[in-house]
Protein backbone atom coordinates (compact mmCIF):
# COMPACT_ATOMS: atom_id res chain seq x y z
CA UNK A 1 0.00 0.00 0.00
CA UNK A 2 1.68 3.35 -0.99
CA UNK A 3 1.06 6.12 1.53
CA UNK A 4 2.01 9.29 -1.45
CA UNK A 5 0.88 8.74 -5.11
CA UNK A 6 2.52 10.20 -8.12
CA UNK A 7 0.22 11.37 -10.25
CA UNK A 8 0.01 14.39 -12.88
CA UNK A 9 -1.20 17.02 -10.25
CA UNK A 10 2.93 16.80 -9.42
CA UNK A 11 4.46 16.99 -12.89
CA UNK A 12 6.09 19.99 -13.14
CA UNK A 13 7.34 20.22 -17.27
CA UNK A 14 10.77 20.41 -15.44
CA UNK A 15 12.45 16.62 -16.31
CA UNK A 16 15.25 16.48 -13.42
CA UNK A 17 12.61 17.82 -10.41
CA UNK A 18 10.18 15.73 -11.88
CA UNK A 19 12.15 12.47 -12.07
CA UNK A 20 13.78 13.53 -7.85
CA UNK A 21 9.83 14.02 -6.99
CA UNK A 22 9.49 10.43 -8.50
CA UNK A 23 12.09 9.21 -6.93
CA UNK A 24 10.74 10.92 -2.95
CA UNK A 25 7.51 9.37 -3.67
CA UNK A 26 9.28 5.67 -4.42
CA UNK A 27 11.39 6.06 -1.28
CA UNK A 28 8.78 7.59 0.83
CA UNK A 29 6.40 4.43 0.17
CA UNK A 30 9.30 1.81 0.62
CA UNK A 31 9.89 3.88 3.90
CA UNK A 32 5.89 3.24 4.85
CA UNK A 33 6.21 -0.21 4.33
CA UNK A 34 8.82 -0.63 6.31
CA UNK A 35 6.97 0.99 9.47
CA UNK A 36 4.20 -1.30 8.16
CA UNK A 37 6.28 -4.54 8.23
CA UNK A 38 7.89 -3.90 11.49
CA UNK A 39 11.22 -3.59 9.93
CA UNK A 40 14.05 -3.41 12.17
CA UNK A 41 14.56 0.37 13.29
CA UNK A 42 18.00 -0.25 12.40
CA UNK A 43 16.50 -0.71 8.99
CA UNK A 44 14.11 2.56 8.87
CA UNK A 45 16.49 4.81 10.28
CA UNK A 46 18.82 4.05 6.90
CA UNK A 47 16.13 4.16 5.35
CA UNK A 48 14.61 7.67 6.96
CA UNK A 49 18.04 8.88 6.66
CA UNK A 50 18.42 7.85 2.82
CA UNK A 51 14.94 9.86 2.41
CA UNK A 52 15.92 12.94 4.42
CA UNK A 53 19.24 13.58 2.63
CA UNK A 54 17.80 12.83 -0.85
CA UNK A 55 15.17 15.68 -0.40
CA UNK A 56 18.39 18.08 0.91
CA UNK A 57 19.82 17.20 -2.56
CA UNK A 58 16.58 17.62 -4.43
CA UNK A 59 16.04 20.83 -1.98
CA UNK A 60 18.96 22.02 -3.57
CA UNK A 61 18.64 20.91 -6.94
CA UNK A 62 15.55 23.98 -6.63
CA UNK A 63 16.90 26.11 -5.23
CA UNK A 64 20.10 26.25 -7.48
CA UNK A 65 17.46 26.61 -10.46
CA UNK A 66 15.55 29.45 -8.73
CA UNK A 67 19.10 31.17 -8.23
CA UNK A 68 20.06 30.90 -11.92
CA UNK A 69 17.05 32.71 -13.13
CA UNK A 70 16.54 34.84 -10.50
CA UNK A 71 13.09 33.48 -9.28
CA UNK A 72 11.42 36.40 -7.31
CA UNK A 73 10.17 33.63 -5.11
CA UNK A 74 13.67 32.25 -4.12
CA UNK A 75 13.57 33.46 -0.35
CA UNK A 76 10.13 32.45 0.73
CA UNK A 77 10.45 28.78 -1.33
CA UNK A 78 13.93 28.27 0.49
CA UNK A 79 12.63 29.15 4.38
CA UNK A 80 9.78 26.41 3.38
CA UNK A 81 13.12 23.96 2.38
CA UNK A 82 14.24 24.92 5.88
CA UNK A 83 11.17 24.36 7.67
CA UNK A 84 10.48 21.31 6.65
CA UNK A 85 13.77 19.91 6.84
CA UNK A 86 13.84 21.18 10.20
CA UNK A 87 10.16 19.88 10.80
CA UNK A 88 11.57 16.58 9.65
CA UNK A 89 14.59 15.92 11.71
CA UNK A 90 12.65 16.64 14.94
CA UNK A 91 10.40 13.74 13.74
CA UNK A 92 13.32 11.58 12.91
CA UNK A 93 15.20 12.17 16.32
CA UNK A 94 11.82 11.64 17.96
CA UNK A 95 11.92 8.11 16.44
CA UNK A 96 15.33 7.60 17.03
CA UNK A 97 14.59 8.31 20.93
CA UNK A 98 11.84 5.37 20.50
CA UNK A 99 8.90 8.05 20.50
CA UNK A 100 6.09 6.09 18.28
CA UNK A 101 5.94 8.70 15.99
CA UNK A 102 5.91 6.70 12.46
CA UNK A 103 2.63 7.47 11.17
CA UNK A 104 2.94 11.43 12.04
CA UNK A 105 6.43 10.78 10.02
CA UNK A 106 4.87 9.19 7.38
CA UNK A 107 1.49 11.49 7.10
CA UNK A 108 3.83 15.02 7.52
CA UNK A 109 6.64 13.53 4.52
CA UNK A 110 3.15 12.21 2.34
CA UNK A 111 1.65 16.18 2.71
CA UNK A 112 4.90 17.32 2.52
CA UNK A 113 5.78 15.88 -0.45
CA UNK A 114 1.82 16.43 -2.38
CA UNK A 115 1.40 19.77 -0.76
CA UNK A 116 4.97 21.67 -1.13
CA UNK A 117 5.33 20.36 -4.97
CA UNK A 118 1.52 21.81 -5.68
CA UNK A 119 1.90 25.13 -4.05
CA UNK A 120 5.71 26.08 -3.77
CA UNK A 121 7.22 23.96 -6.71
CA UNK A 122 4.36 24.24 -9.42
CA UNK A 123 4.83 28.21 -8.73
CA UNK A 124 8.23 28.02 -8.95
CA UNK A 125 8.40 25.44 -12.15
CA UNK A 126 5.57 28.17 -14.30
CA UNK A 127 8.28 30.76 -13.90
CA UNK A 128 11.24 28.38 -14.70
CA UNK A 129 9.10 27.79 -18.03
CA UNK A 130 8.44 30.88 -19.08
CA UNK A 131 10.93 32.87 -18.30
CA UNK A 132 14.42 33.02 -20.68
CA UNK A 133 17.08 31.80 -19.56
CA UNK A 134 19.71 34.59 -18.66
CA UNK A 135 22.50 34.86 -20.90
CA UNK A 136 25.84 35.95 -19.39
CA UNK A 137 28.30 37.00 -21.99
CA UNK A 138 32.04 37.37 -21.04
CA UNK A 139 33.75 40.08 -22.17
CA UNK A 140 37.29 39.44 -24.04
Amino acid sequence: MTTASWNSRHETGIDVIDAQHKALFAALNQLTEAFRNGTSAEHVNAGLDALLTYAAEHFQTEERYMRERAYPGLAEHMAEHGRLVGKAHHLEQQFQEGRPVAMELTIFLADLLAQHIEEYDMAMARFLREEPPTVTVERL
